[in-house]
C-alpha cells in the first residue's frame, strides 16, 4: 500500500466547516426527560449504588432501637368507678346530710397528699430493690418521719453482724442481725434473723414520702362527669398486679378520708350550735329570774291590771290596754335600738360578733333575715376549719370558704344590721308620737305594768330562740347517727390483662424508619459530592457535551467469556456510535478524529479500537493511529509488534508505508505507537505530524487517533488540533467531572470540534435505558457475530 506524503497546512488549521469547541447545550430528549421535575430515576440509582451502606445503616439503627425497645416496659391501666351519692332533698331539714364537696374537688382531694401518703407508706412504693425477689426482705418495713433518703447496701457477715452503708462505701451504721435496722435512717424495719443469712447482701434505695406521692399522682386519672354521679379513677403502671392493687388501696383509703371529713364538718356544726344553745339557755333562766324578782317585788302594789300569764291580758278600759300596749312597745323597740347601736359602736366599722345577737333575741325574732345570716355564718365557718384539716389555705375551695365567711362577717351582717337599725328608729319616732298624743290620759298609771309586760316578752323573745336551737340541735346529733358516706365504689380495679399502650414495637419500627431515612440522606449526599461522572444530565447540562454514544458495561467471566446477549449490545452500541460520527461530516470528506479522556482507565483505547473496528466492517478504509506514544497498547489488541510504528515516522523519516500496518480484519490498518523516546510528546506538535494527518486522509475513509489522556499533558491537545475533531469518552463511575470540565474549558480556546461524549461501562436499564435498544439478533447468530479479544477486552464485530 503506497501513503504519499504531500506538504500540509500548519498544526491548528483545519478543513472541516463545522464550527469549534463545544456547540450549544442541548441535551437530548432522554436527558430532558430525566432533568424535568423531581429526579426520581437518579435518586433511585443512588439508593442502589449504596444499598451495602443503607443495610449497614438500618442494621445498626435497627441494633439500637432494638435495645432501646427492651428498655421500654408495657403501661397498663386499672380502673375503678365510684358512685357519688347527691345528697338529702331540699325538703330534708335544716340539717340535712347534704353532699360534702363539689364534683370539682373530688380529683384535688384524691390529689391530696393526706391521701396518697398513707398509700405510700402502707405499700412501701418509696422503697426499691436490686432485686424483685428481696422484697421480701422488707415486708414489715416503715418510712419514718425523720426518714432520709439514699440508695443503701446491707452486708451480712459470718459472724452474723450487719453493715449498713450509705451507696457502697460509707458504712452508717453496724449491729446484730435480728435487731432494728436503720433507726437513726428514719427506718422502722426489723427484717427476720432467719433470713438474713451470713454473706447475703441487699442493695436497695429509700426516696421520700412526698416524691414518691408526685410519681404516683402524675400516674392517675380522676374523670367526673358535668352531669353526672360517677366518678372513674384510673391509674398506669409497667405490673399490672401491682398497679390494680395500688389503685383497690387508694380507692379504699379515699373512701375512708372522705367519710372522716364528712363527719368532722357535721361535728363542727354541731360543735357550734351546743354553744349557741348553752348561751341561750343562759339568758333564758336569767331572764325568767329577772321576771320573777319584779312579780315578787310589785306583787302588793296597786297596778293598773297586771297580766295573768305570760300572754299579757288587756285592761277593763280599752284606751289604757292600747296605752300600755303602745308604751311597751315603745320601750322595746328603744331597748333594741339602744342595744343594737351598742353592738354597732363596738364593732367600729368592723366584724360584728354574731354571738353578740344572742343578748338581743327580739331582733332575731323579728329580722329573719339578720337570723338567716348568722346560721349562714356559722355554717361556713364549721365548714372552714373542716376544709383546713385536710386542704391547705391556698387550695380554691378553701379560699372561697374564707372569703364568704369575710364577706358574711363585714358586709352582710353589718348591712344587715344597720337596716334592721334604721325600721327600729322609724317604728320609735312612731310609737313616740302615738305615747304622747295618750299621755295625759294615762300619766297616772304606773310604768311597772309596762316594765312587767317588756319582761314577759323578753322571756318569750328568748323562749322562742331557745326551742330554734335546741330543734337544731337535735336534728344535728339525729343526722350524726345516721350520717352515710357520699361516696361508694361501683368497680373495683382488676388487674389488667391487656396492656393500654405498648411503645415498644413503635420505637422499633420508628428506629427502623429513622435509621433507612438517614441511611438515604446519607447515600443522596455522599451522591451529591460524588465527583465522579455517573449520570448522563451531568454530561450534557454541567459539560456542555452532547451524548455521541454509549458502551455498555463489560464484565468478563473467569475465562474471559461474555454473554451473548451482552456482546450483542457493545456490538449494537459502536454501530450506533459509528452511524452519529458518521453523520457529523460531510459525506464526500473523510472522517477524521481523535479520542480522548479526561484520565487513564476511562476506555479510550477501547472506544478507537471497536469504532475503528465497526468502520472497517461497513466497508469504510480505516486508519487507526495509536497516538499514546507513552503507553500505547493498541498493537497488543491487533497481534502485532509495537516497531516501526508512529515515533519512527515522526522522529526518524521513516516512511509512512512502513508503518501503516494491515490487521485480521479487512478494511482495517493499524500505525502503532513506535519506540518510547524521551522526547516522544514533542512529536506530536510538529509539522509531521499534521503532514501524516494529511496523508492518511487521501489515503482513508477514516482516520481515528488514539490520544493519551487530557491528564497526560500536551499530547491529546496536540493530536486533536491536527484532527480537527475529538470525541471525549467518560466512564461512568470512574471519570472526574471537575477534572473533565477543566480539560475541556483547554479544548474550548483550541480549533477543534468536540463531535460528543462516548459514555463507557453503563450498566443495563436505569438512567441509561433511553440510549440502549432490547432489540437484538437471535442468540445463535450473535454468538457467531461477536469475539472477545483476551488482550484488551476488545470487541470483534462482523
Amino acid at each position: 500500500m503506497s501513503v504519499r506524503i504531500t506538504p500540509s497546512p500548519a498544526v491548528g488549521e483545519s478543513v472541516e466547516l463545522a464550527p469549534y469547541g463545544r456547540g450549544p447545550n442541548q441535551p437530548d430528549w432522554a436527558a430532558a426527560l430525566e432533568s424535568s421535575g423531581i429526579p426520581w430515576a437518579r435518586y433511585i440509582d443512588a439508593l442502589k449504588r449504596h444499598v451495602i451502606l443503607i443495610l449497614g445503616v438500618t442494621l445498626a439503627g435497627s441494633a439500637l432501637g432494638l435495645l432501646a425497645a427492651r428498655r421500654v416496659h408495657p403501661v397498663y391501666e386499672a380502673q375503678s368507678k365510684l358512685w357519688i351519692d347527691p345528697g338529702g332533698s331540699p325538703s330534708s331539714g335544716p340539717t340535712r346530710t347534704q353532699q360534702l364537696l363539689p364534683a370539682t374537688s373530688w380529683n384535688e382531694l384524691m390529689r391530696s397528699s393526706a391521701i396518697v401518703e398513707p398509700v405510700v407508706r402502707k405499700l412501701r412504693l418509696n422503697l426499691s430493690y436490686a432485686k424483685p425477689g428481696d422484697s421480701i426482705f422488707f415486708t414489715n418495713f416503715e418510712s419514718l418521719p425523720s426518714l432520709r433518703p439514699g440508695a443503701y447496701l446491707l452486708r451480712i457477715s459470718l459472724a452474723g453482724l450487719y453493715a449498713l452503708s450509705a451507696g457502697k462505701d460509707t458504712v452508717v451504721e453496724r449491729g446484730v442481725v435480728g435487731d432494728s435496722i436503720g433507726r437513726k435512717l428514719g427506718f422502722g424495719w426489723a427484717p427476720d434473723a432467719r433470713m438474713l443469712t451470713p454473706g447475703r447482701t441487699l442493695s436497695f434505695s429509700v426516696s421520700t414520702l412526698r416524691n414518691a406521692d408526685a410519681n404516683l399522682t402524675r400516674a392517675v386519672t380522676v374523670s367526673t362527669p358535668d352531669d353526672g354521679q360517677f366518678l372513674t379513677v384510673r391509674l398506669t403502671g409497667s405490673d399490672p398486679q401491682q398497679t390494680a392493687r395500688i389503685l383497690n388501696v387508694w380507692v379504699e383509703q379515699f373512701l375512708k378520708s372522705a367519710d372522716e371529713l364528712k363527719k368532722r364538718h357535721l361535728l363542727e356544726f354541731k360543735s357550734i350550735l351546743s354553744e349557741q344553745l348553752q348561751q341561750t339557755q343562759s339568758q333564758l333562766q336569767a331572764a325568767e329570774s329577772e321576771l320573777e324578782r319584779f312579780r315578787v317585788n310589785t306583787i302588793t302594789l296597786p297596778s293598773g291590771g297586771a297580766p295573768n300569764s305570760l300572754a299579757a291580758q288587756p285592761t277593763s278600759d280599752p284606751s289604757i290596754a292600747g296605752y300600755f300596749a303602745q308604751k311597751d312597745n315603745l320601750a322595746q323597740v328603744q331597748s333594741e335600738r339602744m342595744g343594737l347601736e351598742r353592738l354597732i359602736a363596738n364593732a367600729k366599722g368592723g366584724a360584728i360578733e354574731p354571738q353578740s345577737f344572742l343578748l338581743l333575741p327580739s331582733i332575731l325574732t323579728e329580722a329573719p333575715q339578720l337570723r338567716a345570716a348568722i346560721d349562714e355564718l356559722s355554717s361556713r365557718q364549721a365548714a372552714l376549719r373542716t376544709e383546713k384539716q385536710f386542704l391547705t389555705d391556698a387550695n380554691p375551695r378553701v379560699t372561697q370558704l374564707g372569703e364568704t365567711v369575710h364577706k358574711l362577717q363585714y358586709e352582710t351582717i353589718p348591712q344587715i344590721a344597720q337596716e334592721v337599725l334604721q325600721t327600729l328608729r322609724m317604728r320609735e319616732q312612731d310609737l313616740t308620737t302615738q305615747v304622747q298624743s295618750s299621755s295625759r290620759e294615762l300619766r297616772e298609771i304606773p310604768p311597772r305594768t309596762i316594765e312587767e309586760l317588756r319582761l314577759v316578752r323578753q322571756v318569750a323573745a328568748i323562749e322562742s330562740l331557745y326551742g330554734v336551737l335546741k330543734s337544731r340541735y337535735q336534728e344535728v346529733s339525729l343526722a350524726e347517727a345516721q350520717i352515710r358516706p357520699d361516696l361508694s365504689v361501683l368497680d373495683v380495679a382488676a388487674p389488667p390483662l391487656y396492656p393500654s399502650s405498648n411503645d415498644a414495637p413503635r420505637l422499633l419500627v420508628l428506629a427502623i424508619v429513622a435509621s433507612v431515612a438517614i441511611a438515604a440522606a446519607i447515600a443522596l449526599f455522599r451522591d451529591r459530592i460524588d465527583p465522579r461522572f455517573r449520570y448522563p444530565e451531568q454530561a450534557t447540562h454541567e459539560l456542555g457535551l452532547t451524548i455521541a454514544g454509549t458502551v455498555p458495561r463489560l464484565r468478563p467471566s473467569r475465562h474471559g467469556e461474555l454473554q451473548v446477549d451482552l456482546l450483542s449490545q457493545v456490538v449494537e452500541s459502536f454501530r450506533t456510535l459509528r452511524l452519529a460520527v458518521r453523520y457529523d461530516f460531510p459525506p464526500d470528506s473523510p472522517v477524521v478524529l481523535s479520542v480522548s479522556s479526561p484520565s487513564a482507565h476511562d476506555g479510550k483505547s477501547l472506544v478507537s479500537a471497536n469504532l475503528a473496528l465497526a468502520f472497517a466492517s461497513s466497508g469504510h478504509k480505516t486508519l487507526l493511529i495509536d497516538g499514546d506514544v507513552r503507553r500505547g497498547s493498541l498493537h497488543d489488541s491487533f497481534g502485532m509488534k509495537a516497531t516501526p510504528g508512529l515515533v519512527e515516522c515522526l522522529g526518524n523519516g521513516t516512511e509512512m508505508d512502513a508503518v501503516v500496518k494491515p490487521t485480521g480484519t479487512d478494511n482495517l490498518f493499524l500505525i502503532p505507537r513506535g519506540t518510547r523516546a524521551i522526547k516522544s510528546p514533542e512529536l506530536l506538535v510538529s509539522a509531521r505530524m499534521n503532514a501524516i494527518v494529511q496523508a492518511a486522509r487521501e489515503a482513508f475513509d477514516v482516520v481515528i487517533i488514539d490520544s493519551p489522556p487530557f491528564i497526560a499533558g500536551v499530547d491529546a491537545y496536540a493530536l486533536g488540533a491536527v484532527a480537527g475533531n475529538i470525541l471525549v469518552v467518560l466512564r461512568q463511575g470512574v471519570s472526574n467531572r471537575k477534572l473533565a470540565a477543566a480539560k475541556l474549558a483547554i479544548v474550548d480556546r483550541l480549533p477543534v470540534r468536540i463531535l460528543g461524549a462516548v459514555i463507557n461501562g453503563i450498566p443495563s436499564g436505569g438512567l441509561y435505558r433511553y440510549y440502549g435498544s432490547d432489540y437484538y439478533p437471535a442468540r445463535n447468530s450473535a454468538k457467531k457475530a461477536v469475539t472477545l479479544s483476551k488482550t484488551r477486552g476488545m470487541v470483534v464485530g462482523a
